[in-house]
């Protein structure tokens, strides 16, 4: 069985780097979105980059698990599993929806759309300066445009299914996604959102248990 991995928000497979995997993950890649194209509409061309023609799961990071959702509508995959990402609506902070909704990213000004270092760091609960660098890079490389339709695109997510064959996990720590306490969470103690690659060691131990046999 073939395993893809979707990173965050315009990332690339650099956030799968530092795990330590039992089978190999095909990290799928991000293509450009169509103007006002809704997450729907996306996930129906991103998954041509999936082979259909045998068992598949899908592993997704942050926005990469709202795709994997919406992903899961149209093309069944085996198992999803959701790192650090959000499930519906509430999870995601109300601040942020509000803003979405009301069009405001649409006239942030470019040099607004990227948090600095220094809040990324907290945000992301990033404190090694080996990862610090890495997160620098990565959102120095996030296209603007990109972040610009898919931070509209959460904002006014509003998911109600929820896929029985899911595994989540989350950081306790997590600043940016909240995740249910009553839900079936794996949750990884004082891990923050940046935890694909600052806590590999424990969510390769997780992943390996979950889809060893998934190969």
């Amino acid at each position: 069985m073939k395993v893809y991995g979707i990173g965050g928000l315009g990332v690339d497979e650099r956030v799968f780097s530092e795990l330590e995997l039992d089978f190999e993950l095909i990290p799928l890649q991000w293509i450009e979105p169509k103007p006002n194209e809704s997450i729907q509409s996306y996930a129906n061309r991103f998954a041509r980059q999936i082979d259909l023609n045998g068992p598949f799961s899908i592993i997704g990071i942050s926005f990469g698990g709202m795709l994997a959702i919406e992903l899961s509508k149209i093309i069944g995959p085996h198992k999803i599993v959701l790192i650090s990402s959000a499930m519906s609506k509430s999870d995601i902070p109300l601040i942020y929806r509000i803003y979405g909704r009301a069009g405001l990213f649409n006239v942030t000004p470019d040099s607004l759309m990227k948090p600095a270092p220094f809040m990324a760091n907290w945000f992301f609960g990033v404190s090694e300066p080996r990862y610090q660098l890495v997160l620098k890079q990565v959102i120095a490389d996030t296209d603007i445009d990109f972040l610009r339709w898919a931070s509209h695109e959460i904002a006014r997510w509003d998911n109600r299914h929820i896929p029985m064959n899911m595994i989540r996990i989350h950081g306790s720590s997590d600043r940016l996604l909240k995740y249910p306490k009553n839900e079936n969470v794996r949750v990884i103690s004082k891990a923050g959102h940046f935890m694909i690659m600052n806590r590999a060691k424990q969510l390769s131990e997780v992943l390996n248990q979950e889809l060893k046999h998934e190969e």
